[in-house]
């Protein structure tokens, strides 16, 4: 295996401990995916700045609701020894722990990821905006 793609495996196996993270509502596993000083850039909210600050939103996130999300990334470039970057697509239902609807939204993301001293990759920087129209904007 080239070295290429052993660094693609160790990125995808991040990104999957990341969604099932979200989809199993596990804030502390969800937040153990970014590096130390991580920033994670919600829509809608200010950036969440170290690895505490996006423990304590993404508890808030997953108390409200129950989410279905998935992630296709479409470009993934491993830039140097320590960083890559990922580009994709995001969808996800989520379900309001209180009742109501459903909440369906498709989206954009960027992943800045950084190689960790154990030779793992965390997300250094995540951010990502829905695709979909605000109200009232036409389509």
């Amino acid at each position: 295996m080239s070295v290429e793609a052993s660094e693609a495996q160790a990125i995808d196996r991040t990104r999957d401990v990341h969604v099932a993270a979200v989809n199993s509502g596990d804030a502390d596993a969800w937040a153990a995916c970014f590096a130390d000083d991580g920033v994670q850039m919600p829509p809608n909210a200010p950036a969440n700045v170290g690895r505490n600050n996006i423990r304590a939103w993404s508890e808030a996130f997953l108390a409200a609701f129950r989410a279905e999300f998935s992630l296709a990334p479409e470009e993934v470039q491993v830039t140097g020894a320590d960083w890559a970057f990922e580009r994709g697509t995001y969808e996800i239902t989520l379900s309001p722990k209180t009742g109501g609807e459903p909440i369906q939204d498709a989206g954009k993301y960027i992943t800045v990821y950084q190689r960790q001293p154990d030779d793992t990759w965390a997300l250094a920087r995540d951010i990502w905006n829905s695709s979909n129209p605000l109200p009232g904007m036409p389509e």
